[in-house]
């Protein structure tokens, strides 16, 4: 049996770019929305913020890259995602850079057996705000 090649791209059109653009705006919402409770020590809500503010930048990401370049990374790789969304025009260079910040993030905030600092938890939304105003004007204000 040959091994399953890592990376890989699907296709995608617009409508599935709105589509990812709506599920990235409702995980950052959500995110907010945790965030601004993170103030009891019995949960651990920053390490659940940040990790709705990592899927909400890999949604951001599928919408730009959908938007802009008719495919999006569906890979184990998150290398290959951060790659691809790089080559988005305009703001390609910005995504990645908060993707792959988010991206370094997602182990400790899914997995992680620590509580990710309120900082970390503030900049990881912050990033992905950020991802998804660029794909909101690739999505929505782009032809």
């Amino acid at each position: 049996m040959s091994p399953r090649p890592r990376g890989r791209a699907a296709p995608c059109s617009r409508d599935d770019a709105r589509i990812r653009l709506r599920h990235a705006e409702s995980f950052l919402l959500v995110a907010d929305l945790v965030l601004s409770q993170a103030d009891d020590p019995l949960l651990a809500l920053t390490s659940v913020a940040s990790s709705l503010a990592v899927l909400a930048g890999i949604a951001a990401s599928d919408a730009a890259c959908c938007a802009s370049l008719k495919r999006r990374a569906r890979g184990s790789d998150h290398e290959e995602a951060v790659a691809m969304v790089q080559s988005v025009s305009p703001g390609g260079e910005q995504m990645a850079r908060d993707l792959g910040r988010l991206l370094s993030l997602k182990d400790d905030a899914q997995y992680g057996v620590l509580i990710v600092p309120m900082d970390k938890a503030e900049s990881a939304v912050a990033w992905a705000r950020r991802l998804v105003e660029a794909a909101r004007q690739l999505v929505v204000v782009a032809p």
